[in-house]
């Protein structure tokens, strides 16, 4: 998903050397390659060969190639570069170069591991499910398993590819460019977009099985795509309201080493003021702190919330999120 970082005032940021910017470039085109790779193979292993379609220009790719038997990273790019072209006349430059490569390459990884890979140098039929022979782990595999794993590859490789700043394009465009002209969220877009290509298919393929395992390839698609670019919430937030607030901030600092911020507070309905202790804990800390607000305060009120990204002493470093090209 192509991403913009412009706004009208930005803090000075420390400039990177040239070296580390190239390097922070090339290992952004890495990601994105192998996030393609992955998403190729999930198209080919698990998703093509069954007939399933998670939405997408890859999943009316596998409604043209199994209708008319066009291949489906041709279909994929033929879909893609008007699309391309379209999003860069409406939205500017803003797409930018990532966006072209994360498509092109996409439509390339996905013929050339069929094509290429399993014609030329493993001399096998194309389509590595086509010929359940090729790998009889995965003969007569039940649909649904193959939405599930399929999905699972799906989404782990364009997470991949968005944790790089970068896009596949599809969709992606079609979301953004129902956003500026106000037409609709960019995820009621995508939510419209999968749900008319999943219906395509179940009936181009003649029956409400596909759109089933379409609906649960594209729901674990995008949960992987979550943990990949979220992770998976090892960190906690935790608030904690309480009288005791002086000594369960002594204690946390003392028996968990972890830093912890006092919030000055108001109750809403009694107007009296309150201090909140707010602090950021991995998951097997959780149990420590709270272990604690009960010793000093059973009454105490404690709200406890996932973190998918924390940035700063302690946790993850800081550091630049944009790098041209």
């Amino acid at each position: 998903m192509a991403r913009s970082g412009k706004g009208i005032h930005r803090p000075r940021q420390k400039q990177r050397s040239t070296p580390a910017l190239v390097r922070m470039v090339l290992m952004d085109y890495l990601l994105m390659t192998i996030g393609c790779i992955i998403m190729s193979l999930g198209l080919l292993w698990f998703l093509d060969p069954y007939q399933v379609t998670a939405g997408g220009v890859s999943g009316i790719s596998i409604v043209v190639k199994n209708t008319i038997g066009l291949p489906l990273g041709v279909t994929m790019l033929i879909l893609n570069v008007p699309l391309f072209i379209l999003g860069l006349k409406v939205l500017g430059r803003r797409f930018g170069i990532r966006t072209l490569y994360g498509f092109v390459m996409f439509s390339l990884m996905v013929d050339m591991i069929d094509k290429v890979v399993y014609g030329m140098i493993l001399k096998k039929d194309v389509y590595l499910l086509s010929d359940p022979e090729t790998v009889s782990i995965l003969k007569d595999l039940d649909p649904l398993l193959a939405a599930i794993f399929g999905g699972v590859l799906l989404g782990a490789g364009l997470g991949l590819v968005f944790r790089a700043q970068g896009s596949t394009g599809g969709s992606d465009i079609i979301a953004q460019m129902a956003v500026k002209y106000q037409i609709s969220t960019a995820g009621q877009a995508f939510m419209m977009f999968d749900f008319l290509v999943i219906t395509l298919a179940a009936v181009i393929f003649g029956g409400i099985e596909f759109a089933l395992v379409g609906f649960v390839a594209l729901f674990v698609s995008s949960k992987t795509v979550d943990v990949i670019v979220e992770g998976l919430g090892n960190t906690k937030g935790l608030y904690i309201v309480s009288d005791e607030w002086s000594i369960i901030k002594d204690r946390i600092l003392k028996e968990i080493g972890r830093g912890i911020t006092v919030l000055h507070g108001q109750g809403g309905y009694s107007g009296n003021e309150r201090e909140v202790l707010f602090c950021v804990v991995t998951r097997r800390a959780v149990f420590n702190v709270r272990q604690i607000v009960i010793d000093e305060d059973p009454e105490a009120f404690m709200v406890i919330s996932d973190l998918h990204e924390v940035y700063g002493l302690g946790f993850r470093p800081q550091k630049e999120t944009e790098t041209p090209l």
